[in-house]
């Protein structure tokens, strides 16, 4: 490395850090974004920005189903800078709702079966009940991992968006029969 090299190196600075919830759970797959540069947190929430400016600078947190976050911070010329972040849940007011049917029939699958929303921490479960109906409510925006697993179906994934505070967004699944293979062995 060349003198020049090394002395660009030394005016670049680093800043490093946990992101946890509330409760204390590290928080895995979070974006933290700083002076234009993204990376996300590890599985025990750490992350690390190299080759930022210095100066001041906004340090920023990103996580679905958690309120963002931000701070003010002063990085320094090749020093690096610790900043860890609490991030409480988030709410809102949408919801994700519809009916399990299956694919040859066209009729809902009654009375068994779970949809699955996918979430960073711990996913939300909703029952599919006797009509073949399933919601989610309290969700804030974004765009949601659906999977639904019906006892002889295939699973069914989709991902579902909701942009607005109070919308109700309506997704169906056509579960196709899972097909049993008789081993040739009998």
């Amino acid at each position: 490395m060349t003198a020049s090299e090394t002395a660009g190196h030394s005016d670049m600075a680093r800043v490093s850090g946990h992101v946890h919830s509330s409760s204390k759970a590290a928080l895995k797959d979070a974006e933290v974004t700083c002076s234009g540069k993204k990376t996300r947190t590890l599985a025990d929430g750490f992350f690390s920005l190299n080759g930022l400016p210095a100066g001041k600078a906004q340090l920023e947190v990103t996580l679905q189903g958690f309120k963002s976050a931000s701070k003010t911070i002063t990085l320094r010329e090749g020093k690096e800078t610790t900043a860890h972040f609490r991030l409480s849940p988030d709410t809102g007011e949408a919801k994700i709702c519809g009916y399990v049917y299956d694919l040859e029939s066209k009729k809902t699958v009654r009375g068994g079966g779970t949809v699955i929303l996918v979430l960073p921490i711990a996913n939300k479960y909703a029952h599919v009940d006797s009509k073949g109906f399933y919601e989610f409510a309290g969700l804030p925006n974004g765009s949601y991992k659906l999977a639904v697993s019906v006892h002889g179906y295939e699973e069914n994934v989709a991902t579902v968006t909701v942009s607005r505070k109070n919308e109700t967004k309506k997704h169906d699944f056509f579960c196709r029969v899972q097909e049993v293979e008789e081993p040739p062995w009998g």
